[in-house]
């Protein structure tokens, strides 16, 4: 850039300065030992100083980037701060609009014109690590591991390596109207059924969509491919806890006070005031605070009695991360920046920017996030939940899941045929592996 360039000038005069000032004193006759020695002495001083004051020799570094639409303002004020600290690289970038989803994809179907760096949920992870196309981001990333929960680690983590960085928790969590529920009430989705709060509904979820049904199963402690979620063979969502499971949802969708959040009922009903408590991720905050103003609470999931006991119910968590490209140009240079955009400075103004709460154990215990009732709420769920499993057989869950909870909404699955339908349930995760 042109004031770095600038800067490697100025610093060659000041050079050149100090020669020239060498020369003249080595020119004057009658010099004593001790005024040798003396000049002597400068003269190795001058040439330490000029060894240290050297200019960096800088790299020109060509890097393209994906960020969502929200985040290209903020990520190019990062790029340029970011070349501004590291005189070594001279970045020209290109950012462009890409979708945290659509990025992987893409990837996939292209590698060779992909960004260097991009946006990837932790959840697909492990899948392109293993297709060969993340490189592992080495450099830097002492700078924030210890300041990450393990959960976000783990998420990131392939055989030893960390492939991304993590910088918020993507997971959902309850939102709740004061008016109709206390603090303590929202503690037990029993409590929270079995009040008369005057409104129409109680609560609302939605099992059929399988990225909210496995709360029951997983708090209830039933696992999906094994204890760490990367044995392809292992769903234990059929034996005798995922029945009872199976059973409180079944029970749970014939309550009366309960409303199936299918096409966005739920929200519609939540905004209008005629629901009490509905699970829902950050992204709904500005609309829910729009209708609800000061009667809005969030907290995270409720215990939930399965099988006579009283459980968590725990939900899937993954992470937005910051990743980069087996094939860039520019390992060092892109590995550097992907941290630092991660880092706790670009995380807060992400936050304040873009409502993305900071996963950084630091930010997350600060007075901004912490009085914050969303973001606190969203960081209580995710130290609760179960991370979801990144191994390429969890394409393999989504669409069988879904049918469970279909099935249980329709009317199709009851207690009697429940562990039939279990059963069938698991062999179709488990049966065959994704492509």
């Amino acid at each position: 850039m042109k004031m770095k360039k600038l800067s490697a000038l100025l610093m060659s005069g000041v050079l050149a300065a100090s020669a020239l000032v060498g020369c003249g004193d080595s020119t004057q006759g009658g010099a004593t030992q001790t005024d040798s020695t003396a000049q002597t002495q400068t003269a190795q001083a001058d040439t330490t100083t000029s060894t240290e004051a050297a200019p960096v020799e800088t790299q020109d570094v060509t890097l393209k980037i994906w960020v969502p639409e929200e985040a290209v303002d903020d990520t190019d004020a990062a790029v340029q701060a970011f070349d501004d600290l590291h005189d070594e690289f001279n970045i020209t970038y290109e950012i462009a609009v890409v979708g945290i989803d659509e990025a992987p994809q893409q990837l996939n179907t292209d590698p060779d014109t992909a960004a260097d760096i991009f946006y990837t949920p932790s959840g697909g992870v492990a899948d392109l690590v293993n297709k060969g196309l993340l490189l592992p981001i080495t450099k830097d990333f002492e700078t924030i591991a210890s300041d990450l929960p393990e959960s976000a680690l783990t998420a990131v983590t392939v055989d030893g390596l960390t492939y991304a960085a993590p910088f918020s928790p993507n997971t959902y969590f309850m939102y709740y109207n004061k008016d109709l529920l206390t603090a303590d009430d929202v503690k037990s989705l029993e409590t929270i059924l079995a009040k008369d709060t005057g409104a129409k509904y109680n609560f609302s979820t939605n099992v059929t969509n399988s990225w909210y049904i496995e709360s029951f199963f997983l708090g209830a402690g039933c696992t999906l491919f094994g204890p760490d979620g990367k044995d392809p063979s292992e769903c234990s969502w059929n034996n005798e806890t995922g029945l009872a499971a199976a059973e409180y949802i079944i029970d749970l969708v014939n309550n009366p006070k309960y409303l199936e959040n299918k096409d966005g009922v739920g929200g519609a009903e939540f905004k209008d005031g005629n629901l009490a408590a509905i699970t829902d991720g950050a992204w709904s905050a500005p609309s829910y605070r729009e209708s609800l103003g000061d009667k809005l609470g969030a907290v995270a999931l409720p215990t939930a009695n399965i099988g006579g006991k009283d459980v968590q119910l725990s939900n899937f968590v993954d992470f937005k991360t910051i990743t980069v490209k087996s094939t860039t140009a520019y390992p060092l240079a892109a590995q550097q920046l992907a941290v630092y955009l991660a880092n706790p400075e670009n995380s807060l103004i992400r936050y304040q920017n873009q409502g993305d709460v900071p996963v950084l154990n630091s930010l997350a215990s600060s007075a901004e996030i912490a009085n914050d009732e969303v973001a606190a709420a969203l960081n209580v769920q995710a130290s609760k939940a179960t991370n979801q499993p990144s191994i390429s057989k969890m394409g393999d869950y989504w669409t069988p899941a879904q049918a469970f909870g279909e099935g249980v909404v329709s009317g199709e699955i009851t207690k009697a045929n429940a562990q039939e339908k279990l059963d069938a349930l698991v062999d179709s995760i488990t049966g065959t592996l994704a492509e």
